[in-house]
C-alpha cells in the first residue's frame, strides 16, 4: 500500500511539472502584443484546437504578460470557447479562429475612449464581398463589392474610409490560385489591422 501510494504522489509530482513545463513551451511561442496565432493555440498539430489547448495557451499568454508587469488589457471582455465555436462541434478551425479574433479586435477597438486610433468599426465581411455565395471570391468579384460598398457610403453621406490604399488581390490571394478563400481574406484583415 506505501508503495502504490509513493506512486500515486510521483505520478501527480510528474503530471504537474509536466503542466508546468508545457505551459512554459507554450508562452515561449507566444507574441507579447497581438493575437494569438492558430499554430500557437494547436499545440498537438491536429489542425484544430480544442478547448482545453484554447485555455492552456489563453492562460500561458496573460501568465506571461503578467510576469512581465504587462497583463492583458480587455481579457475581461475575451469571448470563451464556446463563443468561438461557431458550428459547434467541440473543436476550432482556423478560420473560426481567426474570425473569432477579428471580430473581437472590431470590438475592442471600438470601445477605445476618445482620442484613441480606432479603425475597425466597419471592417467588411467575406459574405459581403461574395456575391455569388460559393465561398471564394475572384477579383472581378471583388473589385465590384467594393464598388458597391463605395455606393452605399456614399448615400448614406459619407466617405469609405482608406478607399485610396485598398490592398492589391494579389496581396489578398496568399496561395496565389486566383480565388480568395475566407480563410486568406480574414487573415489579410487581421494582418492589415494589427
Amino acid at each position: 500500500m506505501k508503495n502504490l501510494l509513493k506512486i500515486v504522489k510521483l505520478s501527480l509530482l510528474m503530471a504537474g511539472s509536466l503542466s508546468v513545463v508545457s505551459s512554459a513551451l507554450i508562452a515561449q511561442d507566444l507574441p507579447l502584443r497581438g493575437s494569438i496565432p492558430f499554430s500557437s493555440f494547436d499545440t498537438n498539430g491536429d489542425g484544430s484546437v480544442s478547448e482545453q489547448e484554447f485555455n492552456d495557451t489563453r492562460a500561458a499568454k496573460m501568465t506571461e504578460k503578467a510576469s512581465q508587469g504587462m497583463p492583458m488589457r480587455n481579457a475581461a471582455n475575451a469571448p470563451d470557447f464556446s463563443m468561438l465555436d461557431t458550428d459547434n462541434d467541440g473543436k476550432l478551425s482556423k478560420v473560426e479562429l481567426l474570425e473569432g479574433q477579428n471580430k473581437q479586435m472590431q470590438i475592442n477597438r471600438a470601445n477605445r475612449g476618445p482620442g484613441q486610433k480606432s479603425q475597425m468599426r466597419d471592417m467588411p465581411t467575406f459574405e459581403s464581398f461574395d456575391l455569388n455565395s460559393d465561398g471564394y471570391l475572384t477579383e472581378n468579384e471583388m473589385d465590384e463589392a467594393r464598388a458597391k460598398r463605395m455606393q452605399e457610403k456614399a448615400s448614406e453621406g459619407k466617405m469609405l474610409r482608406n478607399s485610396g490604399n485598398k490592398s492589391k488581390f494579389s496581396d489578398i490571394d496568399t496561395n496565389n490560385d486566383t480565388k480568395v478563400s475566407k480563410q486568406e481574406f480574414t487573415e489579410h484583415q487581421m494582418r492589415k489591422n494589427r
